[in-house]
């Protein structure tokens, strides 16, 4: 028999058996979940007080993925060329995002050769990016940073 959509034939209980599986699926996923909220929310935090990027905020080094939000902001507007230049690996987060939710499907040492391939190309774009001259997405300067402006606060005393 052909079937489309939902089934939402009741069980012995009463209940909805398309209910039962959101719960199941809930009590699989809460902590992935929550943990995702959490991300959000901290990312909220800092986007609404200024900070931006915690790591360059607190040292003034732009992280791995400075950079980014801009890249997707002008993929989303169409501008590809702009979104390399902004981060030439824009789209290595949704690569992960898939790796890591399907990780079940690989084995661990594929797994794990994935994960390492995937930081050790962030780090090498990462390092290239502070060579390239004229640019002013990828900054070294611990001295505007919130800890070396607390330690040149104290050396001051």
């Amino acid at each position: 028999m052909w079937h489309s959509g939902p089934d939402f034939r009741f069980g012995n209980s009463g209940r909805c058996v398309i209910m039962g599986n959101m719960k199941e699926f809930w009590n699989k996923q809460k902590s992935n979940i929550s943990a995702a909220l959490a991300v959000f929310a901290i990312y909220f935090i800092f986007f609404v007080t200024g900070i931006g990027c915690p790591i360059k905020f607190l040292t003034g080094v732009s992280c791995a993925g400075c950079g980014m939000t801009r890249a997707w902001w002008a993929l989303l507007h169409g501008n590809l060329r702009m979104a390399v230049y902004y981060h030439p690996l824009f789209w290595l987060p949704i690569l992960a995002t898939f790796v890591i939710l399907l990780r079940k499907s690989f084995s661990k040492k594929c797994y794990y050769w994935m994960i390492g391939l995937m930081c050790a190309l962030a780090i090498v774009v990462w390092l290239y990016r502070f060579t390239v001259p004229n640019q002013r997405i990828v900054v070294f300067q611990p001295q505007v940073g919130f800890i070396g402006r607390i330690i040149r606060a104290i050396l001051r005393l």
